[in-house]
C-alpha cells in the first residue's frame, strides 16, 4: 500500500513538473514572439519615393553622409526655431507648392553658443533671437546626406547674421515698386489663375530674392503670353497695404530690349 502511494505521488509530481515545463516553454515562446513583433515594429523597413520614383528616405538607414562642404557661407529662410534646432528652407512655401531659390540653402543648425548679430543694427543676441520668416546667414561646414535628408550645418560657434522678417519685408518694397519680376509658375483655374512670381533684390553684399503668390482675375489686364521664365512688368491696385494683401492690376510680358531700357 505504501509502495502504491509512493508511486502515485511520484506520478502526480511528474505530471505537475511536466506541466510547469510546458507552461514555461509556452511562456518563453510567447515572450520571444512578442519581442520579435516589437522588434519588427521598430525596425520594419519603409521607404519614401518622389513622383519620379527616386528614393528619398529609408527608415532603417543611419544618416549616410554624401558630401561635406567646409568653410562655406550659406543663407536660408527660417521655417522653425524649436527645441534647440533652427530649420531653414531654400525658398518659399505656398501650401503644397514650393519655390526653391539657389541663393538659399535648406539646412538644420543645432543651437549652441553661437552669437546672433542683427543684420542692420549689429546688436548681439542668442539663438532665441531667430524666428520664423527671418533670413539667417551662417559660416561653417555644410553636411549633406543621401536619400534627400535635410542637410546639417555646423557653425563651429561662429556668429549667425540674422535679417529679421520686418526688415526683409522692407527690402521687398523696392523691387515691388519697380515692378519687374520673373514668372516661376502659373496655374489655370476655372474662374481665375494663380501666378507665382520671383523678385530679385540685392542689399549690401547679399542677394535676398523672394517669391509671391498672386491671383489673376477678370479685372487683371494681361498683356502677352504668360510662360514660366518670362520677365514681366507688374502693377498693383494699391501699394499702401501689407504685401500679402496686394492685388494685381496688370501684368505685361516684356522682352530683353525692354528690360535693358528699364535698367
Amino acid at each position: 500500500m505504501k509502495k502504491k502511494n509512493i508511486v502515485g505521488v511520484c506520478i502526480i509530481l511528474a505530471i505537475i513538473l511536466l506541466s510547469i515545463v510546458i507552461f514555461y516553454r509556452e511562456s518563453c515562446k510567447k515572450e520571444s514572439t512578442n519581442k520579435e513583433q516589437i522588434s519588427n515594429g521598430i525596425t520594419e523597413k519603409w521607404e519614401i519615393y518622389d513622383v519620379n520614383g527616386t528614393l528619398l528616405y529609408k527608415s532603417d538607414d543611419e544618416k549616410e553622409v554624401d558630401e561635406i562642404i567646409n568653410n562655406v557661407t550659406v543663407q536660408g529662410m527660417v521655417t522653425l526655431n524649436n527645441k534647440g534646432y533652427v530649420y531653414t528652407y531654400n525658398g518659399q512655401r505656398f501650401g503644397e507648392f514650393g519655390i526653391e531659390m539657389e541663393e538659399y540653402t535648406s539646412f538644420t543648425i543645432k543651437c549652441g553658443k553661437q552669437e546672433c548679430i542683427d543684420y542692420y543694427t549689429s546688436e548681439k543676441y542668442d539663438t532665441s533671437y531667430i524666428e520664423k520668416g527671418d533670413i539667417i546667414i551662417c559660416t561653417g561646414d555644410l553636411i549633406k546626406y543621401k536619400y534627400g535628408m535635410k542637410s546639417d550645418f555646423d557653425t563651429k560657434d561662429y556668429p549667425i547674421i540674422v535679417l529679421k522678417k520686418k526688415d526683409y519685408d522692407n527690402i521687398k518694397k523696392e523691387p515691388i515698386n519697380n515692378g519687374i519680376a520673373t514668372i516661376e509658375a502659373y496655374e489655370e483655374c476655372e474662374d481665375y489663375g494663380i501666378i507665382y512670381i520671383r523678385y530679385n533684390v540685392s542689399n549690401k553684399e547679399y542677394n535676398f530674392p523672394f517669391a509671391m503668390k498672386l491671383i489673376i482675375t477678370e479685372d487683371t489686364e494681361v498683356i502677352g503670353k504668360i510662360e514660366k521664365g518670362s520677365k514681366i512688368k507688374v502693377q498693383y491696385k494699391n501699394l499702401d497695404i501689407p504685401l500679402n494683401e496686394l492685388e494685381l492690376k496688370s501684368i505685361e510680358v516684356i522682352n530683353n530690349d525692354e528690360i535693358n531700357n528699364i535698367f
